[in-house]
């Protein structure tokens, strides 16, 4: 089918853009539950009412062609822009993969420990120094 490798290029770039297990999993189970839900509707456009031409059922394909990529473009655009902001922001810690994370108190005392960011299941909108894939 013609849909197979633009569904699998947005599978791939939804876990590009997305930081963190559980929101990447989320979104996940969001997008391929639209996808199921969309392809077991789908066949039901396809009515004897719409016969010989099936004007309407060709209508809705040709416009969801249209409205798709329109939406990915601004998906994109979206996004550029917050990498845009992201790279004008000031670095706050040198070392941007390394978080300091409270371990505990001993003492009355904090006890910090550096820890890599990418244990910490941040998500891209936390992590300030993500950046989206484009």
């Amino acid at each position: 089918a013609v849909f197979v490798p633009g569904f699998v290029l947005a599978l791939s770039w939804l876990n590009s853009i997305t930081a963190g297990h559980t929101k990447k999993v989320v979104t996940n189970a969001v997008f391929l539950s639209a996808g199921s839900i969309g392809a077991a509707v789908g066949p039901f456009m396809w009515k004897a009412q719409y016969k010989p031409r099936d004007h309407v059922p060709w209508a809705v394909i040709g416009a969801s062609h249209v409205v798709c990529p329109i939406l990915l473009l601004t998906i994109r655009a979206v996004l550029a822009r917050e990498n845009r902001l992201r790279d004008a922001e000031p670095i706050v810690d040198e070392e941007e993969d390394y978080a300091r994370v409270i371990e505990g108190i001993i003492d009355g005392h904090r006890v910090e420990v550096k820890v890599d960011k990418g244990f910490l299941d941040m998500t891209d909108r936390q992590n300030r120094a993500f950046r989206y894939v484009l």
